[in-house]
């Protein structure tokens, strides 16, 4: 059975899932820290990884990277007043247009073709999986938030349902 792309976008799918595990339960207060000034909160990095989902589409529809700046104001007064709720919906929502948007506008294309992913062309077989990257590394950052907040937050529990 040769993979295809429907196999690829499922795989960013599954990442972005991982990615909400580290949510749940999680308190407005944890949603705020941050280990050092510096460093994003979980909230920002919510509307950050909204930012990359909305600019990565962008890049696909125009070739460019444009939309970035842009869309930075933009994105920051939409979601400055959202509750933690309503910012993970709207962070599904944006994921939900950049995958549909990849499913139908490249359902027929082979996996060696050329698609303009952050405005530098690339196989549309290694671009769509470079999606989870953004996934994976803020996973990291929310479960080091999670467990620094709370040390009874049981990782491999909650992450992967066993302990």
């Amino acid at each position: 059975m040769a993979l295809t792309l429907e196999n690829l976008l499922e795989g960013v799918r599954n990442s972005r899932r991982q990615l909400f595990k580290h949510l749940e339960g999680l308190t407005d207060e944890q949603a705020l820290w941050k280990p050092y000034p510096e460093c994003k909160s979980v909230r920002e990095t919510l509307v950050h990884l909204i930012h990359v989902d909305r600019a990565a589409l962008a890049s696909l529809k125009t070739g460019t990277l444009d939309a970035w700046g842009a869309l930075t104001a933009q994105i920051a007064a939409e979601t400055e007043p959202l509750t933690l709720p309503e910012l993970r919906s709207l962070l599904e929502q944006s994921h939900t247009a950049l995958l549909d948007y990849l499913a139908t506008t490249y359902a027929t294309h082979a996996l060696d073709e050329l698609i303009p992913l952050w405005a530098s062309p690339t196989p549309l077989g290694r671009a769509v999986p470079y999606l989870s990257s953004e996934d994976f590394y803020h996973s990291g950052q929310l479960a080091f938030i999670r467990q620094a907040t709370d040390p009874s937050w049981d990782y491999y529990a909650a992450i992967y349902g066993n302990a």
